[in-house]
């Protein structure tokens, strides 16, 4: 597959099949209201590179254990692709928003609108007398295969379109299909209307928000399988196509959609929008939005060639573009807060540059992001994302997020432009590919605003947290039930499929890992994947990982759980300054058909001694395994670091000689403690000792020493302040001798 969605060919018939699309890519621009359209680049030149919103129907109950207990690790890993008997090559979409628009109510009569799809379509199966679309709640007025109008079809019946064609057409035949359509639902699904004017309020009290809707405003949402209900088409994420979108609305309206805007035309009353976006695109990554919007922009200028920008287009509405929304709260007149979209938005630039500069040059012809009514979250639609207005207001309040987090979300939608919009899961079974990865560009993105690893691995812990707390222990990230992917199970295919990026960095090394995968990236520019197209590119660009990568991702991919670690040590004195010290390494989780006994993966380890820390990193592969070390210095406790890979620990630090002179330890208070807090804990001694008390991070960086020093028998009250600390996981170790004490506290 090149561009498009093939069955593998021989080299004679894939150069027809490229001969076609040509041909049918110049037919289609210069059918573009007889305005010239160059090719798009990566026809001409494969060397091109260099929060979510997206809810389900929620089922009554949950069983997802033990999903692949019957099936065989070969029969995972083959293709889940299930193809029809052709493929999309253009799509060719005209709307007619007038009336839905110019009404000024939602009753069913308001959301009436007519359609246009013109789709042409490469056939790839032989003896084809028929084929489907997907077709869902649509009213479908006439069908013409070829300009020629046949008899009209069924009506979609269980969402297919199943339509007999005129004759017999086998691989390589393509067909220009029109449907003319109604769209007649009567709910928000697929396709939503909201009217001007409109209260609502948000949330119990003490939480009580509300807004009000300042325009009429429409939008489509399709992830993951709702194109069907505003338009017909192939609607699954393996077939990729190119696009027009034309939209017409009343006067005073705009429109935002995929790719550039081709041209405007105007009559007296109404005016359309013809976009076209010159990548091929899958259908739940393709919308249209209206409303009475305000637009400005901002250009990126490209790594490199800095005299080449891409626009980056916003929309929103008037009052919204600068604080311009009273700020005092009045249920029955205005929203609770200011909004100022241009503040909102300030950091965009610098998030493509920074991906940009990670990953690869940023693939599409342009960037946007487009505000609406009571969205919920955010979607990456290719080359212009959908947000809530909601996310654009100054203050946290009521489900409005602070500037920070914004921009993590912001971050998250814009890194799909090349982790879902770029390259795009096959199925959704590989939808971890997108979503794992865009959370994961939430900490890359971390990592440049905090201008160190710390703000990445900040970031990391927090999914973790959330994986860890959801309990989803027996379900794998692949194959997630469609149902839950995007709303009960995110623990799983947005958090803990982030670290299958991240594990995959930390196991090969950034100096390994990022050519990687940006020749993934590459490789499977404007195509679909599956995972195990993810692996082999890996296999291919990598040939001797520290884990093997069927090995790596059967276990955190295809398979459930984590390691639960148990450690145990013992020291050596052999004289003359050399220690051995002997880890054992327990893995202790309960295994199942669904989660492995024994997970390979590379433990990190630190050892700590009076001022010194050391470092080592083993591979860990049997269930019940020791490991000798010799350091040069006495060490007084070891700690896996669980920075580095997704696990739980039985215990997070363990003393190599324990330091039994240390009595009645108390929990530090507060705990946990917010930053710039004082905090202290109280420690007693029997008989007079050297004592030393340091605290740590979780990096095994020695951040302060409480004291040094030698104190008699007794309690003590040792006290710090947390004002230098940032958010995080801390310990605390207590030492007499060459023997030590250790305990954590938390920082907010």
């Amino acid at each position: 597959m090149l561009i498009l969605n093939f069955l593998d060919s021989t080299k004679t018939e894939w150069t027809m099949k490229r001969i076609i699309i040509t041909l049918l890519l110049v037919l289609f621009c210069e059918n573009l209201l007889a305005q010239k359209a160059d090719l798009p680049e990566f026809l001409l030149n494969n060397d091109i590179l260099q929060y979510e919103n997206k809810s389900v129907q929620m089922p009554a109950d949950i069983d997802c254990s033990n999903r692949h207990k019957h099936l065989k690790y070969d029969e995972i890993q083959s293709s889940a692709i299930i193809r029809r008997n052709y493929d999309v090559l253009t799509y060719d979409l005209y709307m007619d928003w007038y009336n839905v628009l110019n009404a000024t109510d939602t009753m069913p009569k308001d959301r009436i609108y007519t359609g246009i799809n013109k789709v042409s379509i490469l056939i790839d199966s032989s003896n084809v007398t028929a084929i489907d679309f997907d077709a869902a709640e649509l009213q479908i007025d006439s069908v013409f295969i070829n300009n020629n109008k046949i008899l009209l079809p069924q009506q979609p019946d269980s969402m297919i379109l199943h339509i007999i064609l005129p004759g017999t057409y086998n691989l390589g035949d393509t067909l220009h299909i029109e449907i003319n359509y109604t769209y007649t639902n009567k709910e928000n699904h697929g396709f939503y209307l909201y009217q001007k004017g409109q209260f609502i309020e948000l949330g119990p009290p003490p939480y009580r928000d509300s807004i009000i809707i300042e325009e009429r405003s429409a939008y489509t949402f399709s992830e993951p399988e709702r194109a069907r209900y505003w338009m017909p088409c192939n609607d699954v994420p393996y077939d990729k196509a190119f696009s027009k979108i034309s939209v017409r609305v009343p006067k005073g309206y705009k429109v935002a959609s995929n790719g550039n805007l081709l041209s405007v035309i105007n009559d007296t009353i109404s005016s359309t929008y013809n976009w076209i976006d010159p990548a091929p695109i899958t259908t739940y990554l393709m919308v249209s939005t209206a409303s009475k919007y305000k637009e400005f922009s901002d250009w990126y200028h490209k790594r490199n060639n800095p005299n080449d920008s891409i626009e980056i287009k916003y929309y929103v509405w008037e009052k919204d573009y600068k604080n311009t929304v009273d700020s005092v709260y009045n249920p029955d007149t205005t929203d609770a807060f200011k909004y100022n979209a241009r503040h909102a938005f300030d950091g965009v630039v610098s998030m493509v540059e920074n991906f940009a500069e990670k990953w690869v040059e940023y693939p599409f012809v342009k960037y946007g992001m487009a505000t609406v009514p009571l969205f919920g979250g955010g979607m990456e639609h290719q080359t212009m994302t959908t947000i809530d207005r909601n996310w654009i207001r100054d203050r946290n309040v009521g489900g409005g997020i602070s500037y920070w987090r914004l921009q993590e979300v912001m971050a998250h939608e814009l890194a799909h432009m090349w982790l879902g919009d770029l390259i795009t899961c096959a199925t959704w079974k590989d939808i971890w590919i997108n979503e794992g990865g865009a959370t994961w560009g939430e900490a890359i993105y971390r990592e440049k605003l905090w201008g160190n690893m710390n703000g990445y691995y900040s970031r990391m812990r927090e999914t973790r947290r959330d994986y860890l707390r959801s309990g989803f222990y027996n379900q794998s990230i692949y194959d997630t039930p469609k149902d839950y992917i995007f709303w009960i199970m995110t623990s799983l295919t947005y958090a803990k499929a982030s670290w299958v990026y991240h594990m995959l960095r930390t196991m090969l090394g950034d100096d390994v890992f990022f050519p990687a995968f940006r020749s993934l990236l590459n490789k499977y520019a404007y195509k679909s994947l599956e995972t195990e197209d993810f692996k082999n590119s890996f296999k291919e660009d990598v040939p001797n990982p520290p884990v093997p990568f069927d090995t790596y991702f059967d276990q955190w991919v295809y398979h459930a759980g984590h390691p639960v670690y148990e450690l145990s040590t013992l020291s050596r004195n052999f004289g003359a300054g050399s220690y051995d010290v002997i880890v054992h390494i327990n893995q202790i989780q309960p295994a199942s058909e669904s989660i492995p006994a024994v997970f390979v993966a590379p433990v990190f380890l630190k050892f700590f001694g009076p001022d010194t820390v050391a470092y080592d990193t083993v591979i860990n592969d049997k269930r019940r395994q020791f490991f000798i070390f010799n350091l040069g210095f006495q060490v007084d406790s070891v700690s896996i670091d669980s920075n580095l890979v997704l696990c739980e620990l039985s215990s997070s630090i363990v003393a190599v000689r324990e330091n039994k002179e240390i009595e009645s330890i108390s929990q530090v208070y507060p705990n946990p403690v917010s930053r710039g807090q004082n905090a202290r804990f109280n420690a007693g001694f029997t008989g007079m000792n050297n004592v030393s008390v340091e605290i740590y991070d979780e990096l095994g960086n020695k951040l302060e020493t409480v004291y040094n020093g030698s104190l008699n028998e007794g309690n003590y009250t040792f006290e710090f302040n947390t004002r230098e600390f940032v958010p995080g996981a801390y310990m605390i170790l207590c030492r007499t001798g060459d023997k030590c004490r250790t305990f954590r506290f938390t920082v907010l």
